[in-house]
């Protein structure tokens, strides 16, 4: 089942281990590759075992289990990788970045995008928060306006932001002067 949706998430062309890998989802990747190992681990097992009968060899069924022991281990940290970079706020895809970016400067008021960060919190949700400098004639009113339009565009062109800050920076430095 988890194969199956794993597969169903897969795009043209990727491998299966590259959706594991972009995959911001992690109760379907670790039931996928936990149920891998258990596979595998059952095989090597049943192999140690025959061919510790058929060869009449002590050593094959311990070795199994030593093998097992360190796939298992090789799961562990693999999990553990793909989950400690979802834990620690692991940034949005450099296309969906792109993508807002170019969605930021197609808005004329805009006059430079300073500092982009991007976290994803979910599967299917990422908080976006951004300075820009719009241009210094903008009037309070015009400026709320444009960054409310700017929150639209990206909400329906990048659904899965679906926190957004935006910090003017040009309105920082009219009221500072």
């Amino acid at each position: 089942m988890s194969r199956k949706e794993l597969l169903a998430r897969r795009k043209p062309g990727q491998t299966l281990w590259r959706v594991i890998r972009s995959s911001k989802d992690p109760s379907v990747f670790t039931v996928f590759v936990e149920d891998s190992a258990a596979l595998v681990g059952i095989a090597i097992a049943v192999l140690g075992i025959a061919l510790g009968q058929i060869l009449h060899h002590p050593y094959f069924d311990p070795a199994a289990s030593v093998l097992i022991g360190l796939l298992l281990a090789g799961v562990a940290l693999l999990l553990a990788n793909e989950s400690r970079e979802l834990l620690l706020g692991e940034r949005a895809p450099l296309r969906l970045i792109r993508k807002v970016k170019g969605i930021i400067r197609s808005e004329p008021s805009v006059e430079e995008v300073g500092d982009l960060f991007t976290m994803q919190l979910g599967p299917d949700e990422v908080l976006l928060a951004v300075a820009l400098r719009f241009n210094s004639h903008l009037r309070v009113q015009e400026l709320e306006a444009t960054i409310d339009r700017l929150e639209q565009k990206i909400r329906r062109q990048a659904p899965v932001i679906q926190r957004i800050f935006i910090e003017a920076e040009s309105l920082k430095r009219r009221l500072a002067a």
